[in-house]
């Protein structure tokens, strides 16, 4: 098959599907992403570049509109470039959240279009005015947030087929897209992906190593942000550590967010919130090490005696599934999409999101439970994703869904 990858960040969550399809071979890869273009071995990148820019008297409204209509106007214009060397895909796989695929259909109309359908927006219910601390009235944000969904209702429309994650994720979807979707999530490498009763950590500015001997918690985060509970977990560390003296932490995520703007005072949440708790955290037991290595990172998940896991209810990271699969001993908010995995004191400990003293609570049960109990835990867990998660076996899925869209001869 002709399979063409559209995603701004390819490879991003076609990482593994793309290794599956070099591994096994037969397929004809391409890409279109904005540049840089860093090489992704046995698929072709074609950039695409933006043909015009955004103009400075936009309605406030439309400006994300705008963006995402720049966005995909220069795909389409880097298709019909491929289209006029006699380029034609089987199969499209794509990401319609950034816009880049409002007008594909009008380069190979004929052509399948598989979409990643990561998350639709409301107004209520979801990460939206979730944290009462930085709830908005404003009708403009509620404006905004409505436009949000305009891209991927066009998607929804030109899409033969979809996935998504997990079910929450699904549910976001209006009842009438659902049927389009599928739910297969990108999978976890559980021979990678494991328990290490050797492994350790090495702080080398600090020249401290930990270990599994240790008494370790971890916070991984792709940004350090209020999305991911960021604020309420650092506003728990104070108490946690007068309580737990031997107990180090260790934090891990870039310091500029993501999914949300920086805080109006400070330059980061990071920033923010060790101007208001830092002077209380004890630089020899707080560990802010960044955005790790795969290695690293794996390092630190398993020498973790518990795995601290907030969001709103939001796309759920990797990292849950991750530290699951190390067998880490959770400790999450009890959101969603959340507790479609962690079931209280099965597969690890839920609390109230808005309450940091259930939080203490709960990581001061895991830290105290009977052996027997966490590898009982461990066990859930590990079980769970191995049944339910297993990368080649998601990735296998979904080629199956992109095998039934394609007449493949």
């Amino acid at each position: 098959m002709k399979i063409l990858f559209i995603h701004q960040n390819f490879p991003a969550q076609f990482s593994y599907l793309a290794k599956h399809l070099v591994k096994t071979g037969g397929h004809e890869l391409l890409a279109l992403k904005q540049p840089p273009s860093a090489s992704f071995e046995g698929v072709g990148v074609a950039p695409y570049k933006f043909l015009h820019t955004s103009e400075v008297n936009t309605h406030p409204l439309l400006k994300e509109m705008e963006a995402k209509v720049l966005r995909g106007e220069a795909v389409a214009e880097a298709a019909r470039r491929l289209k006029e060397k006699g380029y034609k895909p089987d199969v499209i796989i794509a990401h319609p959240g950034w816009g880049e695929v409002l007008f594909i259909k009008d380069v190979w109309p004929e052509t399948k279009i598989i979409c990643y359908f990561e998350y639709y927006y409301h107004a209520t219910g979801q990460d939206f005015n979730f944290d009462p601390e930085f709830q908005t009235h404003s009708l403009e944000d509620a404006s905004r947030l409505r436009l949000k969904n305009t891209t991927m209702q066009q998607a929804l429309e030109v899409a033969d087929a979809g996935w998504t994650p997990t079910k929450w994720q699904k549910c976001t979807y209006p009842n009438w897209a659902q049927k389009k979707i599928n739910i297969i999530h990108e999978g976890v490498d559980t021979e990678y992906f494991k328990p290490n009763p050797n492994a350790s950590f090495t702080i080398a500015n600090k020249n401290i190593t930990l270990t599994t001997d240790d008494e370790v918690i971890t916070f991984a985060s792709r940004a350090l942000e209020p999305v991911r509970g960021f604020h309420v977990f650092m506003r728990a560390l104070p108490e946690l550590l007068a309580k737990r003296p031997h107990l180090h932490v260790v934090i891990l995520g870039h310091e500029k967010a993501s999914y949300g703007p920086e805080p109006e005072d400070y330059s980061s949440w990071l920033q923010k919130m060790l101007a208001e708790v830092g002077e209380f955290l004890d630089p020899r037991r707080v560990h802010i090490v960044g955005f790790l290595s795969r290695d690293v990172y794996r390092s630190v998940l398993q020498v973790s005696k518990a795995h601290v896991y907030l969001t709103y209810p939001f796309i759920l990271s990797w990292s849950l599934l991750e530290a699951m699969a190390i067998g880490a001993p959770i400790c999450a908010s009890n959101t969603g999409p959340i507790t479609e995995f962690i079931k209280d004191g099965k597969t690890g400990v839920l609390f109230n999101f808005f309450d940091p003293q259930d939080l203490i609570n709960s990581v001061i049960k895991q830290l105290n439970a009977e052996q027997s109990y966490l590898e009982k835990q461990s066990k859930n867990t590990r079980a769970l994703i191995a049944k339910n998660f297993q990368q080649k076996e998601c990735v296998e899925q979904l080629f199956k869904l992109i095998e039934s869209v394609v007449d493949v001869k």
